[in-house]
């Protein structure tokens, strides 16, 4: 089975967990009302302590893409980017098969 979203994966590092989870969380309420959104799953590494990682859906790329213009310049994404250290991995990806 495919499908036609897509998943865009973001593997990141942070300073503080408690104020990145807290600023995640806003980030996450303001992005439900994005064209294209489909779903967000917020994940926090069991191994490395500052590592985190987003799992967001989106209906198709250029959602993907508007959704990456727009959080630039909105405030409710700004605490989430600044507590943001680093980026290990930012990609979009298009599922070829689910078990």
């Amino acid at each position: 089975m495919t499908s036609k979203t897509v998943l865009e994966i973001a593997v990141c590092t942070i300073a503080d967990r408690p104020s990145a989870e807290e600023a995640r969380r806003a980030a996450m309420a303001a992005v439900k009302a994005y064209p294209g959104f489909v779903s967000w799953r917020a994940l926090t590494s069991v191994e490395q302590g500052d590592m985190i990682a987003d799992l967001v859906e989106w209906a198709d790329k250029e959602s993907a893409d508007a959704a990456a213009a727009k959080v630039q310049a909105d405030p409710a994404f700004a605490p989430y980017m600044a507590a943001i250290t680093g980026v290990t991995l930012m990609q979009h990806f298009k599922t070829e098969n689910v078990i």
